[in-house]
C-alpha cells in the first residue's frame, strides 16, 4: 500500500506541475468519499452562521475541543519554553537517533486554538512517519494575542530552532515547515519572512495542508467558499469568524496576514501544498500554489478529490491522508539531499 501510494503521489506531482492552470479544476466530482460521509454523521457540522457565532461561540470549549487525547511515550517528548518571549516548543523524538531532519509543526484550529493534548500523539506519529525530528510550536492565539502574535512567535521559533536544532539530534540544514490550516497559512507566513531576511536558505521544503491564503473580504473571489459554504465540517462562516477574531479589518491587507497578497514570491522555498475538494478553503490553496508555481518556485500540488477540510475521515490515517504523506516523503527525498 505505501509503495502503490508514492507512486500515485509521484505521478500526481508530474501532472500537478504540467498543468498548474487546471488545479482548480480537478477536485470537481461532486461525491464525498464514504469515510467521510461516515465522519461528518458522527460529527455534524457547526452550520451557525457568521453573526451567530459573534454571538454564541464560547472562546475556552473552542480552544479546548477536540477528541481524548491518545497516549505516547513520555519518553519521546522534550517540553521546552524558548526564546525570550517564552514561546512553549515540544519536541517529539520517538527514535532517539542523531543527524534526522527537522520538522517545524504549526498546528492548526483556526487561530484561536493552542497547541491542545490531543494534538500531541499526532505529532508523535508524525516524528515516525517522516523519520524526522518535530518541533512543535505553542504560539499564542486569539482573541487574547491577536495579529501579529502568532506569525511572530512562529517566525522566532524558526530561528531559533534552526540555530539550536542540532541540540536535539537534528539536522539543521535539513529543516521543513509544516503546518495545517491555520498553521498552513502560518508556515506561508514564516516563509515569507525568512526571504525578506535572507534566511530563506534555511528552509528546505514548506507543506501547507490546506491554508487561507487570503483574508475574509475577499471571500467572494473564491467558488469553493460558496459551493462548501456549510455541510462539510469547517463552514466559510467558520473561516470568516476564525480571520475577523485573529486579525483587525485594517490589517486584511497584510501579507502576514493574507500570504497571497505579498508582492513577490519568487525565490520561496519548495512547497508542497494540499487542497481538498469539499473544502471552503480550496481555491485559496490552489490559487496561492499557481501563484508559486508562475515565480519559479518548485511546487508538489495535489487537491484530494471527496475529502474536506484537512483530509479529516473515520479513520485514524484515511487513505487520503496516506498519500498525502507520500507526496510530503517524496518532496522532503527531493530537497533534504546531504
Amino acid at each position: 500500500m505505501q509503495k502503490a501510494a508514492e507512486c500515485l503521489a509521484l505521478l500526481l506531482a508530474v501532472l500537478s506541475l504540467q498543468a498548474p492552470a487546471a488545479w482548480a479544476q480537478t477536485c470537481h466530482t461532486g461525491h464525498v468519499d464514504p469515510a467521510v460521509t461516515r465522519f461528518l454523521k458522527n460529527m455534524p457540522p457547526d452550520n451557525r452562521s457568521l453573526q451567530q457565532l459573534r454571538q454564541t461561540t464560547n472562546f475556552t470549549q473552542y480552544k479546548q475541543a477536540g477528541p481524548p487525547a491518545l497516549p505516547y511515550p513520555a519518553a519521546d517528548v522534550t517540553r521546552l519554553t524558548i526564546t525570550p518571549d517564552s514561546i512553549r516548543v515540544l519536541v517529539f523524538h520517538p527514535t532517539h537517533a542523531q543527524g534526522l531532519p527537522i520538522i517545524i509543526q504549526y498546528h492548526g484550529g483556526g487561530f484561536i486554538q493552542p497547541l491542545v493534548p490531543w494534538m500531541e500523539q499526532a505529532y508523535w506519529q508524525e516524528a515516525q512517519t517522516f523519520q524526522a525530528i518535530v518541533f512543535a510550536v505553542d504560539y499564542r492565539v486569539a482573541p487574547e494575542h491577536r495579529f501579529p502574535a502568532a506569525g511572530n512567535d512562529c517566525y522566532r521559533a524558526f530561528q531559533w530552532i534552526s540555530e539550536h536544532g542540532t541540540a536535539y539530534g537534528g539536522d539543521t540544514s535539513r529543516l521543513v515547515l509544516k503546518g495545517e490550516s491555520a498553521g498552513a497559512t502560518l508556515v506561508a507566513v514564516v516563509a515569507q519572512r525568512a526571504k525578506q531576511a535572507g534566511l530563506a536558505h534555511r528552509i528546505k521544503l514548506q507543506v501547507m495542508i490546506c491554508p487561507a491564503t487570503d483574508h475574509p473580504r475577499h471571500a467572494a473571489r473564491y467558488p469553493s467558499m460558496q459551493e462548501n459554504a456549510t455541510g462539510y465540517f469547517l463552514t466559510t462562516a467558520g473561516v470568516l469568524f476564525a480571520g475577523e477574531t485573529y486579525a483587525a479589518p485594517k490589517d486584511y491587507t497584510n501579507p502576514a496576514v493574507a500570504p497571497i497578497l505579498a508582492k513577490d514570491v519568487a525565490g520561496l522555498p519548495p512547497a508542497v501544498l494540499v487542497t481538498a475538494e469539499f473544502d471552503p478553503l480550496r481555491d485559496q490553496g490552489a490559487a496561492y500554489a499557481a501563484r508559486l508555481v508562475k515565480a519559479g518556485v518548485r511546487v508538489w500540488y495535489h487537491c484530494f478529490p471527496g475529502q474536506i477540510h484537512v483530509l479529516l475521515t473515520d479513520q485514524p490515517v484515511s487513505r487520503a491522508q496516506q498519500e498525502a504523506n507520500a507526496l510530503v516523503r517524496l518532496a522532503m527525498t527531493a530537497v533534504l539531499k546531504r
